[in-house]
């Protein structure tokens, strides 16, 4: 199934049963393996073509509301669940163990990106790359944000009750950037950044751990990032 078709925007629930989205805040009730978990159609639905979104538009079409049994181990089930509610904000779990198990219950639910997301790319210090087209829309937000913030390093996400500590996605990492959330961002006036990244090359520095490293880019933005948001570039690098 095509990659670009998976993307972080409700589907028109409209094919469900003919009525508009007042439907999307439905619970849904879902037994995976014996374990209970509930939802809303919004949230199933948020990425298009998953086995989850295709069975609960299926159920729905049909009038069949009751709970949904699936047969799959629920270890990971609550993390495929916060990756369709958090979209770009999604924590990647830094257990490699717990990634490759994530990696497989994603490619079980038909969802390519969050796969990719758990998937390490495999580069070196000197080494040339590029963001991972399919990364882009995860961090392109914070990556505008390093541009208004020199202060910041990581890709960061703020701490639930915290919101001066930035710590990486992906691994243990954290940094305080001080005043880092003070800044009021017009993301949509930034919104052409996304077709900037695309074109972008830069540097792997430094390897930081199994998950992630430090990219020299050729605006020169220099971050810490995870290797899962890179590709590496075929034949080139700096030395």
């Amino acid at each position: 199934m095509d990659k670009s078709n998976e993307e972080t925007s409700t589907v028109d629930v409209m094919s469900m049963n003919g009525e508009s989205g007042s439907h999307l805040n439905e619970r849904v009730f879902l037994n995976v393996g014996g374990q209970k978990f509930e939802t809303t159609v919004a949230t199933i639905t948020r990425v298009p073509d998953t086995v989850l979104s295709v069975l609960v538009s299926d159920r729905w079409q049909l009038g069949e509301k009751e709970e949904i049994f699936i047969d799959r181990d629920p270890k990971h089930f609550s993390k495929i669940l916060n990756y369709l509610r958090d979209g770009e904000h999604f924590v990647i779990p830094n257990d490699t163990e717990a990634c490759d198990e994530l990696k497989r219950e994603a490619n079980f639910y038909n969802m390519p990106i969050l796969s990719d997301l758990c998937t390490p790319m495999n580069v070196d210090v000197a080494d040339i790359v590029q963001w991972k087209r399919d990364a882009i829309p995860l961090y392109w937000r914070p990556f505008v944000r390093y541009m208004v913030d020199d202060s910041l390093s990581l890709p960061f996400i703020y701490d639930r009750n915290n919101h001066t500590l930035a710590r990486c996605i992906a691994c243990e990492e954290f940094q305080d950037p001080k005043c880092s959330y003070l800044f009021d961002i017009n993301y949509t006036a930034w919104e052409p950044m996304k077709n900037h990244m695309y074109n972008m090359t830069g540097e792997v520095t430094q390897l930081m751990g199994d998950q992630c490293c430090i990219v020299a880019w050729d605006n020169g933005q220099q971050i810490h990032l995870p290797k899962s948001a890179l590709i590496r570039v075929p034949g080139m690098n700096q030395q």
